[in-house]
């Protein structure tokens, strides 16, 4: 690993993980995808670049098992007169908000407005990496582009201003390459506010042919995705910017900008379908009531019924299939996922979800692939799907190290909190669990998550009362209503170290029931130990098994 981590560096010009900090660069080799070395360094043969990727393949198993097998790899040639493989260089960019140089009532709304149609268009190439919105946002208009290069670990940066002189419009744009250091492309384009979506896609074509790209699939035509009503366009801008958030007050917010946008415009297909999207998230996370799932069924019919191949609409019907209210319809679930996917290859949030699914259903290496497609779209996209695939797989070492740095990160993060104080219990250090379990329970007191998590520390030390006072308050707390199928797999957990076969067995069954599927992790738990060789739990394994993995997934 360390000799790859220096061979990359020979040959791209700086390592392959960069950070302000160290705890931020360890983080980032931690987590993140190695950036593509031919990015950076065009000339690299493409099986030099795949040696020193999987020389720093994240699981060591992955990697080669000697310094032998790296050289080899590293130095192996075609044999004579066979050409090298036609594989398109790949490349990466970002397109940050465009900047207005005047004073203009919807300059917010189309500054993102800009970024977002060009990174949709650029996002059907074929061999270049294009950011998602929601790794832009933090990012001003006229920001540095040598420095957002480095922060986001991207070659390119598509810049632009705008400005208005009277009734016309003129907008720059800057290709920026941090490979050569210079603008690789720079044009401006004179238009009328009524052509602005032409004007976006003749951008799209220009950076298109500046990076000697072509399309995998049509280019969406930007009037055909967006509203050519203002004020729907401005209030729908106000909502994307704002649904990336995980706080319920921003996402009440955008849900209002969304609301305002389709109330304005009812043949607004993408902000109806965004609108379930929200929607969707917002029972799934915070508000279960059924007036949330009855918005997001009603604008996702809306959507797809404007528009019966909209990619955000089978996302956000992907959502409602997979959730607690339709009881976790995994295969329908893919099944609208593989259909976004067929329309944007790239979007992060079907890659992420599609991962998750394939968690709960035991298809880790699916969810892996999956995991990685999503950082290839987001190197900083954070799902914690990777971390609790080392959990489910029984990697407990790994997924100790990859929770640390998450709750170090993002201390807040539940899911995060929960797995850091889960993994030390599947390990067995009894003692630290209980310390960690005391901070989860100090910021999550009620979550049932947690307090079923304190069950099975208590069953785990034999002390019966106390876990079956765990189990009560878990089972009758309303909350965590997204992921109650994990506190029922904690319940069972429960009654299978305490002995109690039956109701370990019920239990889980339940949790099976209810959405959570992961066979191979009952495999390995260690506190589904005692049901081991039971025929009714092998039984049960086996089914499943049988039947998640009949489940076609063609674009993994």
């Amino acid at each position: 690993y360390s000799l790859a981590c220096v061979t990359y560096e020979m040959l791209a010009g700086h390592p392959p993980f960069l950070g302000g900090t160290a705890r931020e660069v360890i983080a980032r080799h931690t987590l993140d995808p190695v950036p593509p070395l031919r990015a950076a360094r065009p000339v690299v043969p493409a099986a030099v670049e795949q040696a020193i990727g999987r020389a720093l393949a994240k699981v060591p198993a992955d990697r080669f098992a000697t310094a032998y097998q790296f050289a080899h790899a590293l130095t192996a040639s075609l044999p004579a007169g066979e050409p090298p493989p036609a594989t398109p260089p790949v490349t990466s960019i970002a397109v940050l908000p465009f900047l207005f140089l005047s004073e203009l009532e919807a300059s917010q709304a189309l500054s993102l407005g800009f970024a977002d149609a060009l990174i949709t268009i650029l996002g059907s190439l074929e061999d270049v990496v294009v950011l998602p919105t929601s790794a832009i946002l933090k990012y001003a208009p006229g920001s540095d582009a040598a420095r957002a290069c480095r922060d986001l670990g991207v070659r390119h940066i598509l810049q632009g201003n705008i400005q208005k002189a009277g009734t016309r419009w003129r907008v720059s744009i800057q290709l920026f390459d941090a490979v050569t250091q210079r603008m690789v492309l720079s044009e401006n384009q004179d238009f009328q506010r009524d052509s602005v979506f032409e004007v976006q896609d003749e951008i799209g074509r220009r950076v298109v042919a500046s990076l000697h790209s072509r399309f995998l699939l049509d280019a969406p035509k930007s009037r055909d995705r967006y509203s050519s009503d203002p004020e729907a366009y401005e209030q729908f801008m106000f909502g994307l910017r704002e649904s990336y958030a995980d706080q319920p007050e921003t996402l009440e917010r955008a849900i209002g900008h969304l609301s305002a946008a389709v109330v304005r415009d009812p043949e607004f297909a993408l902000a109806h379908a965004w609108l379930s999207y929200v929607s969707m998230n917002m029972h799934f996370s915070f508000d279960p009531q059924r007036t949330r799932l009855e918005t997001a069924e009603y604008h996702c019919r809306q959507a797809l019924m404007l528009d019966s191949a909209l990619p955000e609409g089978h996302l956000a019907r992907a959502w409602i299939l997979w959730s607690a209210a339709k009881n976790f319809q995994h295969a329908d679930a893919i099944a609208a996922l593989e259909q976004v996917l067929a329309g944007r290859p790239n979007l992060e949030q079907a890659h992420n979800r599609m991962a998750a699914i394939c968690l709960h259903i035991g298809r880790l290496q699916e969810a892996r692939v999956a995991h990685e497609r999503a950082q290839r779209s987001n190197p900083r996209t954070r799902s914690l799907n990777l971390e609790f695939c080392y959990v489910y797989s029984g990697d407990f070492a790994r997924a100790e190290e990859a929770l640390a740095t998450v709750v170090r990160e993002r201390p807040g993060t539940m899911y995060a909190v929960y797995g850091h104080a889960y993994v030390p219990l599947l390990a067995g250090d009894l003692d630290l669990a209980e310390q960690r379990l005391a901070a989860a329970l100090g910021q999550l007191a009620d979550e049932p998550l947690i307090v079923s998590l304190q069950g099975l520390l208590h069953a785990r030390r034999n002390q019966t009362d106390l876990a079956s006072q765990c189990v009560r308050r878990a089972l009758d707390s309303p909350r965590s209503f997204g992921h109650n199928h994990h506190t029922y797999y904690q319940v069972a957990g429960v009654y299978a170290v305490l002995g109690d076969t039956d109701k370990a067995l019920g239990w889980l069954e339940r949790t099976v029931d209810a959405g959570f599927a992961c066979w191979p992790f009952f495999r390995v738990d260690p506190h589904l130990a005692s049901l081991r060789g039971e025929p009714a739990f092998e039984r049960l394994v086996a089914d499943l098994e049988r039947k998640f993995a009949a489940i076609e997934m063609r674009r993994l």
